[in-house]
């Protein structure tokens, strides 16, 4: 008996052996440093999780050991750089790192200092996942940018050649991973184009295919385009229930009565990407969202579905109407840096644009319009994401716009702060620096309106409490 529980465990330590492998090689640089590799832990509020680290020894070798059993994106923090993999399992893969580089004193100091992101070099695996995508997205971009313009009628057979063009350049690889990823991709082109039926696309795309979670281009479609398509055809119901402070399970059961939300698994996570959004758009739900929440961890949900509700718990709370908000330092179209504390004794109308966002494209105009009242005691700042000098520049000589603009990258931790989840996103910061209003409207929901009855009322707390 003894002897058959010895076997028994034996075989089961080599299968667990056998389920790693490594990702390993060569960086001189780093010799004495530890490096470190996470993923998110979720998609939805993308929580960091630490999957492996692995010491430099003196030669400079390095050797991840991973467990992960799915094919999923993992990122490699080298401080000034974030290299990004998709991992394969069980497959052992030799890659490149650059040369070390160390924060000069003005970054170590920035606390929204921006990682440089790229996509990590595979040695011995010509056939790798992150090569493909990496790849991919290069000529995905380019068609996209060049097809793609504001106020230019779209040619759907123009955007199926250029996706058949794409497609010819990338069909040697026959990884399912990388199928799906160029699937949800062109998916996203023709959206863009001239898929219009948002129900239709969820239930046919996304509904019943939820085990490609893992894979970034079916989550970054489903919360870009869908993020708040719930409470958008179902808000009547559905804000009454915030209201009334139902329990998980009616929610629950008042979406599976739709067929588009059959899948039970599919079903928790959308409502809990819809009810993410809506959390940091809109204060007033917010305790109800909360209780929500715990309602929802006391309920048979999955491990997957628990998991997110208790990562949206401690992340709750970061951006609450009267707590102060992150400071940040970023560089405008001509490299001069702007910190927000500099405009103490301001208030501040700051929004959030995307270069290329049609919505941002309509909203900026309004903007434009809002400056040149020049508005007592308000100056604008707008942050534009993934945008270069000469765009920033562009527009606004093109434009004569005047406020300031300033820039940051898609992955800058200031997103992640002000928890930017769609563009454009609007606040509105007193002249101490705290939250004033959160959703902040747009300047198409009549900005003007609310920010002179909160002005108003500034000025009479100030000479209550000044005596003039």
């Amino acid at each position: 008996m003894k002897k058959n529980i010895t076997i028994i465990l034996i075989l089961l330590s080599q299968l667990t052996f056998s389920q790693q492998y490594t990702i390993s090689g060569n960086a001189a640089t780093y010799t004495g440093d530890t490096l470190r590799m996470y993923k998110y832990s979720d998609n939805i509020t993308k929580t960091k999780k630490y999957i492996s680290k692995s010491y430099v020894d003196e030669k400079g070798n390095f050797s991840f050991l991973i467990s992960e059993k799915d094919t999923i994106p993992a990122y490699i923090d080298l401080d000034v750089f974030v290299g990004k993999i998709i991992l394969e399992p069980n497959k052992n893969l030799e890659i490149v790192l650059p040369k070390k580089t160390v924060r000069n004193e003005r970054d170590r100091m920035n606390p929204y200092f921006k990682p440089y992101v790229f996509y990590v070099r595979v040695l011995n695996n010509e056939n790798n996942i992150t090569a493909a995508i990496k790849h991919f997205n290069k000529l995905f971009n380019a068609s996209l940018e060049n097809t793609i313009k504001p106020n230019r009628q779209i040619n759907s057979g123009k955007i199926e050649t250029e996706i058949a063009k794409i497609e010819d350049s990338t069909s040697n690889y026959s990884n399912q991973y990388f199928k799906n990823y160029k699937k949800y991709k062109y998916l996203y082109y023709r959206y863009l184009s001239f898929y219009k039926n948002k129900k239709a696309i969820i239930r046919k795309n996304f509904s019943q295919n939820f085990s490609f979670i893992n894979n970034p281009a079916y989550s970054e479609m489903l919360e870009d385009v869908f993020g708040n398509f719930i409470f958008e055809t179902q808000g009547n119901t559905l804000y009454k229930y915030l209201s009334s402070d139902y329990g998980w399970n009616a929610y629950m059961n008042f979406l599976s009565k739709d067929e588009t939300y059959s899948n039970k698994e599919f079903r928790e996570y959308f409502f809990l990407l819809n009810l993410y959004k809506l959390f940091y758009k809109n204060n007033t739900y917010q305790k109800s969202i909360l209780k929500l929440l715990h309602s929802a961890n006391n309920s048979n949900i999955s491990p997957y579905t628990k998991l997110i509700v208790n990562n949206f718990l401690n992340k709750a709370g970061r951006l609450i109407v009267g707590n102060p908000v992150s400071d940040f330092l970023l560089p405008d179209e001509n490299g001069f840096e702007t910190s927000l504390s500099s405009f103490k004794g301001k208030f501040v109308y700051l929004s959030f644009y995307k270069k290329g966002n049609y919505a941002c494209q309509k909203d900026i105009d309004l903007l434009n319009r809002l400056n040149k009242k020049k508005i007592e005691l308000l100056d604008i700042v707008t942050i534009y994401v993934d945008a270069n000098d000469n765009y920033l520049k562009e527009i606004k000589e093109k434009n004569d716009y005047d406020w300031t603009f300033l820039k940051c990258e898609d992955n800058d931790k200031l997103l992640k702060d002000y928890n930017i989840v769609a563009y454009p996103t609007y606040f509105l910061i007193n002249p101490e620096g705290t939250l004033l209003l959160l959703p902040t409207p747009s300047p198409a929901e009549n900005f003007e309106g609310a920010y002179f009855k909160i002005f108003q009322e500034w000025k009479r707390e100030q000479i209550r409490k000044n005596g003039y």
